[in-house]
């Protein structure tokens, strides 16, 4: 694989996004073409736009036709794609949501992100997302089948030689990646920030709307302040949400993401020593344990028995790569961080799936069989069309080869190689062969008085967009707000916390900032940690601790955590057999476990059910060799267990 491909800006994927993306691309129901202006018309469709109810939504599709090139004359015309949900009461301006990435579709996300807004906001204001042009329904640019191949990889300590093999890997990648996507290298320019933020600006030229209240998160951050500085008077306030300062090139972004991402991961791991049931799991230091896996993987892979659907197991290899990726993939949620630090102290016993799989969910590759499985809500070849036509990395009279030793030398220098997380410092590499189109990059120059209410939000436990970028452009911004949540994850609005989404709202609804102008809210670094099932069946000690660690291998399964439905799912145990998962019509998730074992020897029958998507309270009946337990949603555990009655 290209080193750390995922690059340091996107946000974690969620297959609830995949599912609702695969809706909206089965475009159905009543579609009505309306007048629209001329020069906003989809090609062929003599000057109108198209009007359609987004699937299964309670967004409105609205497809308008923009220049390919905003900048250039008699340019063709593309379809870019805006999800509008109108105020339910009266409108009172137009909030527009950038998404993170790049290369996240954003209509994917509309109805879900919602769900979460607050009525004053969803009551009162008309709410929209929109496809980025290269994604979704917007001229999708897609080269799934050239990310699934190998290619070579590399490190500050690599050679001349092998420098030039990636080199030439990473060309070949690039050619294969246009070929297969369709698109002509002239064109890479098209896909910048610079030009999509114009499609904005036709849309809400067509909606007729005076200002925009712009929300953008990660690399949506990038995206509403490139917007803002090209049209600061349509601009009625912005909220940053996971901060991204324009004025940090990209390598130097990479080298403070690899450092942020490092210190996450030796929070999590502190977090773990510190915590009783942790330190148990982990037999001894959770920090002392990862490195001495990481040792281990050094020297070569480890082999372990990967569980398969139909209940049979398969030798695999884990490797270092996949430790890195299991880490790197998991420190920006907290919910995850403690999926790690099961996982690790799994592997302390020997039991590798759970970070294997771990690492298939952060790398994108289908779990049993590890081959690519592309996900239809983000398009990697989008994220580096983005970032290479957004950043100049090759100056003028050098090379991509010749950047590339500059980076490796400069990125050793730094001491990347002694950073536990210190390939994410590489993500960006394949932008020093991408074709730039003959345009050179250029990043606007960020606002430092601007005529607007700016609030910036970030958490300082945010690997992704590291705090420093928050500070850095609050330290230069005349008058505008810094909220830090301490411990929180990568985005911190609309996930239920008071203090961040009642400053967030006093932005939108008043165009008021908080006060003091800089304030900080209270976190979580992980969840509450719950033990990984014993060892042995003797660990299975009373009732209570037996069903609960049931639920938690079946409700805290990696697999599980990345699957929101619709439809079912079957996935092979640890120790043998399978649990069958599925997300019924009222939204209840179903389990049915047939011999699933998490410990050798204690296969488990029964039937779990959680209401409310997963999040009420469960009820189960457990079929054990020691034991018949049913769980009632009030907690009641009922049955017999090691030949005694449980009342």
């Amino acid at each position: 694989m290209l080193s750390a491909t995922s690059g340091p800006r996107r946000r974690p994927k969620s297959p609830l996004r995949a599912a609702a993306l695969l809706s909206v691309l089965a475009l159905t129901g009543c579609t009505q073409v309306v007048p629209g202006s001329p020069e906003y018309a989809p090609s062929g469709s003599g000057g109108v736009l198209v009007r359609e109810p987004c699937p299964d939504s309670e967004f409105e599709c609205i497809t308008i036709g923009v220049p390919a090139d905003h900048f250039t004359p008699g340019s063709e015309t593309w379809q870019v794609t805006f999800g509008l949900h109108r105020a339910r009461v009266q409108s009172d301006g137009v909030l527009v949501i950038a998404t993170g990435g790049p290369g996240s579709g954003g209509i994917a996300q509309a109805d879900a992100r919602l769900a979460g807004m607050r009525y004053t906001i969803t009551d009162y204001y008309d709410v929209v997302f929109f496809d980025q042009r290269g994604i979704g329904q917007s001229e999708p640019f897609r080269c799934d089948d050239a990310f699934g191949v190998a290619v070579e990889e590399v490190d500050p300590s690599s050679t001349a030689g092998e420098r030039d093999t990636f080199a030439r890997a990473t060309e070949r990648f690039v050619e294969e990646c246009f070929a297969e996507a369709g698109v002509d290298p002239a064109d890479a320019d098209l896909y910048s920030t610079r030009q999509a933020v114009e499609d904005l600006e036709a849309f809400r030229d067509w909606f007729d709307a005076d200002q925009l209240i712009l929300y953008g998160e990660s690399y949506g951050t990038q995206f509403q302040q490139s917007y803002a500085a090209a049209h600061p008077e349509r601009v009625e306030a912005m909220v940053l949400d996971g901060v991204v300062d324009l004025r940090t090139d990209l390598f130097h972004y990479g080298l403070e993401a690899a450092q942020a991402y490092s210190d996450v991961l030796a929070a999590v791991l502190t977090a773990c020593d510190a915590d009783l049931l942790c330190a148990v799991d982990a037999a001894g230091s959770a920090v002392e344990q990862y490195d001495r896996l990481a040792a281990r993987l050094a020297d070569g892979p480890v082999t372990y028995d990967h569980p398969l659907p139909d209940g049979s197991t398969e030798e695999r290899d884990f490797t270092l790569d996949e430790l890195h990726a299991a880490a790197s993939g998991s420190v920006s949620e907290p919910a995850m961080r403690t999926m790690l630090q099961q996982a690790l102290n799994a592997a302390t016993n020997d039991n590798l799936v759970p970070l294997a799989r771990l690492a298939s969910a952060a790398s994108g590759a289908d779990p049993d069989t590890g081959a690519a499985l592309p996900d239809p809500t983000f398009s990697d070849a989008l994220y580096y069309a983005v970032q290479c036509a957004d950043y100049d990395v090759v100056p003028e009279h050098s090379s991509g080869r010749l950047e590339l030793d500059a980076w490796l030398d400069a990125a050793a220098a730094a001491g990347v190689g002694q950073q536990r997380l210190g390939d994410v410092a590489f993500g960006d590499l394949p932008c020093l062969f991408w074709p730039d189109g003959g345009a050179v990059p250029t990043r606007p120059e960020p606002m430092t008085a601007p005529p607007y209410p700016l609030l910036l939000l970030s958490a300082d436990t945010d690997p992704n967009t590291p705090v420093r970028n928050a500070e850095q452009v609050f330290a230069r911004t005349q008058d505008a707000a810094l909220l830090v949540q301490l411990g929180g994850p990568h985005v911190i609005y609309d996930r239920g916390d008071s203090c961040v989404d009642g400053a967030v709202l006093g932005v939108v609804t008043a165009g008021r900032l908080p006060e003091p102008r800089r304030i900080t809210c209270a976190g979580e670094l992980s969840y509450t940690y719950q033990n990984n099932p014993p060892t042995t069946a003797r660990g299975y000690s009373s009732p209570g601790e037996t069903v609960f660690a049931v639920l938690g291998a079946v409700l805290g399964n990696p697999l599980y955590a990345n699957w929101f439905g619709p439809g079912h799912m079957v996935i092979g145990c640890d120790e043998g057999g399978t649990a069958r998962y599925l997300m019924s019509g009222d939204d209840t998730v179903q389990v049915w476990l047939d011999g699933c074992a998490w410990t050798d020897g204690v296969p488990v029958d029964g039937y779990i059910s959680v209401p409310d998507g997963g999040t009420g309270y469960a009820g189960a009946t457990l079929a054990l060799p020691f034991a018949e337990l049913s769980l009632e949603e009030d907690g009641t555990i009922s049955g017999e267990f090691r030949g005694h009655p449980v009342g």
